[in-house]
C-alpha cells in the first residue's frame, strides 16, 4: 500500500512503514543524479509489492547528506543536524498513527551517520514505533558484489549496473569513461580524488545488468529477512 493513494481513512493500523531514503548528487558523467534514490525506491518497492497489505510505502525522501559531492553541478544537501531533526520529526509524527514500525531503506552512504543517529536516539527514547535503518549496501550484499566485481565505489561499475537493471535507458553509455580510482569520500571531497566524480573501478565491459538484478533481488530478499527478524510476525513467511 502506498501512501500518496489513500485517505486517512484507508489507513492501515497494522502495517509496517518502509521510507526509502537516498540523495540527489553527482555520479560521474553517465549515471543520473537520483541514482542512490532511485535503487533506495526500487528496493522498498518490491518489498511492498510483494506485501502490499503488510507495508506502508512512502515516496522517496531524495534529498539527504551529500556534503562529499560539492563542486558538481546538481548535487543538492542538507547537513547531517538538519536531516536528524527532520526525519526525528518524520518518526514523531507517525508515531501519532502507527505502533508498528518504521523503516529506512538507505540507499546512500553519505546517509549512514545520521540515519543510526536518528534511529538511536528515537529507540532509546521511545517505545513505539521502533525505527530501523536498512542500508542497502551493508556486509552481506558486498560480499555478494565482491564475487562480481573488482571494487566498489561510486558511479563505478556496480551502480552503473544496478541502474541498468532498473532502466538500462537512464545510463548514458556513450559517456561510460575507464575509470580506475581509490579514496575515501567519507572524509574528504570527491573533487579532491576525482576529477569525474567517479570512484572504484569503471569500465564498459564491467557493466552488467544481469549481475545488478540479481543484487538488488539480494538486496529486497535480505531486506524482507530483516523485517521479519526486527519486526516478528508482521511479514509473513513464505
Amino acid at each position: 500500500m502506498r501512501i500518496l493513494g489513500i485517505t486517512r481513512d484507508d489507513l492501515p493500523r497494522d502495517a509496517l512503514v518502509l521510507i526509502p531514503v537516498g540523495s540527489v548528487e553527482q555520479h560521474g558523467p553517465h549515471l543520473p543524479l537520483g541514482t542512490d534514490s532511485l535503487i533506495a525506491e526500487h528496493v522498498a518497492g518490491e518489498v511492498e509489492r510483494r506485501f502490499p497489505d503488510r507495508i506502508l510505502l512512502f515516496p522517496v525522501l531524495a534529498v539527504g547528506s551529500s556534503m562529499e559531492h560539492v563542486g558538481f553541478r546538481g548535487t543538492t544537501w542538507v547537513r547531517f543536524e538538519s536531516m536528524i531533526r527532520y526525519l526525528l520529526d518524520v518518526l514523531e509524527s507517525i508515531s501519532s498513527w502507527n505502533s508498528i514500525g518504521v523503516v529506512f531503506v538507505n540507499g546512500h552512504g553519505g546517509n549512514v551517520d545520521a540515519l543510526n543517529i536518528v534511529v538511536k536516539s528515537w529507540n532509546y527514547s521511545n517505545d513505539r514505533p521502533r525505527a530501523l535503518h536498512y542500508y542497502v549496501y551493508n556486509p552481506r550484499v558486498v560480499n555478494l558484489v565482491k564475487r562480481y566485481f573488482p571494487s566498489f565505489g561510486h558511479a563505478d561499475a556496480v551502480e552503473t549496473s544496478l541502474i541498468a537493471a532498473i532502466n538500462r535507458d537512464l545510463v548514458r553509455w556513450d559517456r561510460i569513461v575507464d575509470a580506475d580510482i581509490s579514496g575515501n569520500i567519507n572524509v574528504v571531497r570527491t573533487r579532491d580524488v576525482s576529477p569525474t566524480g567517479i570512484v572504484g573501478t569503471l569500465r564498459r565491459e564491467l557493466v552488467r545488468a544481469d549481475v545488478g538484478a540479481e543484487i538488488l533481488n539480494f538486496m529486497v530478499d535480505d531486506l524482507i529477512s530483516q523485517l521479519r527478524t526486527y519486526y516478528p510476525g508482521i511479514i509473513p513467511s513464505t
